[in-house]
């Protein structure tokens, strides 16, 4: 028992640590916000074309405007980013942000579906309209030519979030 009355304790003088030694790096907050600007766009344009594709596609009983698989591709495109966009938003309001080369990795996914979906509905919009059967009640087939409208503006829209990440993400503002 003598001995550890003898040992006296030591303390040790830590230099205070910076601001930034232990903190992760967020990025350029102009560029993370610009991003978050660019995805609630392609979150309202992705709602849009699915409400807009809905009519066409569930309730052709007399006249088909769209074939099924474009339909079913529709569904996919618009539903799958849909939920990826509402998710992306959602991690970036708690502060968790996805690596900048996953999200462009995303938007070109996005950009191909898409125009892949404006080329397919603007060939049934063509092939229906040249049909030379025109049914009293044709605003399905105004429906499928908005959707391909605002299809054509979403892969736009997608492009430039590919490009504005690609640039903020290797000048190193994203992380």
């Amino acid at each position: 028992m003598s001995y550890l009355r003898s040992i006296e304790i030591s303390r040790v003088e830590m230099s205070p640590a910076d601001d930034n030694s232990f903190a992760t790096t967020h990025g350029n907050k102009k560029a993370t916000y610009t991003v978050i600007c660019i995805k609630i766009v392609e979150l309202c344009l992705l709602i849009c074309c699915l409400g807009l594709i809905d009519e066409p596609a569930t309730n052709s009983h007399l006249r088909v405007f769209i074939t099924p698989r474009v339909a079913s591709l529709c569904y996919v495109t618009f539903g799958a980013l849909t939920i990826y966009t509402a998710i992306y938003l959602i991690m970036a309001l708690f502060g968790d942000m996805t690596p900048w080369r996953t999200t462009t990795l995303w938007n070109l996914v996005g950009f191909v579906l898409f125009v892949a979906v404006t080329a397919l509905l603007f060939r049934d919009w063509s092939t229906t309209k040249d049909r030379n059967y025109w049914h009293p009640n044709m605003h399905r087939l105004d429906l499928v030519m908005a959707s391909a409208s605002i299809s054509l503006v979403t892969s736009l829209v997608f492009l430039l979030d590919i490009l504005i990440t690609l640039r903020f993400g290797v000048h190193g503002d994203l992380e």
